[in-house]
């Protein structure tokens, strides 16, 4: 008996490692009854060993996904189906253009920056974040920094 209980699982396992090749949810169906009949046989015919019989199949079931997506992830079909570029800002792909222009502009706060607010930059209305720091309205701040449409200003010392 215990070779029909490998029969049905080397087959279950077998049939879910092509579902990575011949998608359409069939074979991988197909498969998993098998392991599940494998599994009802082998807790059948050997309930002494029950806890074992699960385990394996578990344990069998996960490294044979797990080594047909390794396999799928170098094929000719995986690589036509998986993204191998990166969106990266030096090439354009960027969510909010850097206003540039900004960097060491002065401006006054508009609403207190707690630590997010509106400051005014000459006649321009800018969303800013302060350098961590509470600055109060009508307050001078320097933009120190600026990436996308995050702007970074820290308070001007009088003085």
């Amino acid at each position: 008996m215990i070779l029909w209980v490998l029969l049905f699982f080397i087959a279950g396992i077998l049939l879910v490692f092509a579902e990575f090749f011949l998608p359409g949810l069939v074979l991988g169906a197909i498969g998993g009854v098998l392991i599940v009949i494998s599994a009802v046989l082998g807790v059948y015919h050997y309930p002494d060993y029950t806890l074992f019989i699960i385990l394996g199949e578990l344990i069998g079931t996960c490294v044979g996904i797990v080594l047909g997506f390794w396999v799928l992830s170098r094929t000719r079909a995986g690589n036509l189906i998986m993204l191998r570029d990166a969106q990266h800002a030096d090439a354009g792909y960027v969510s909010a253009e850097s206003d540039l222009a900004l960097m060491g502009c002065e401006g006054t706060v508009l609403t207190a920056l707690r630590p997010a607010g509106t400051i005014m930059v000459g006649d321009k209305r800018v969303d800013a974040v302060s350098d961590g720091t509470f600055i109060e309205e009508q307050k001078r701040v320097r933009v120190v920094q600026v990436h996308g449409s995050r702007v970074v200003v820290e308070e001007i010392e009088n003085g």
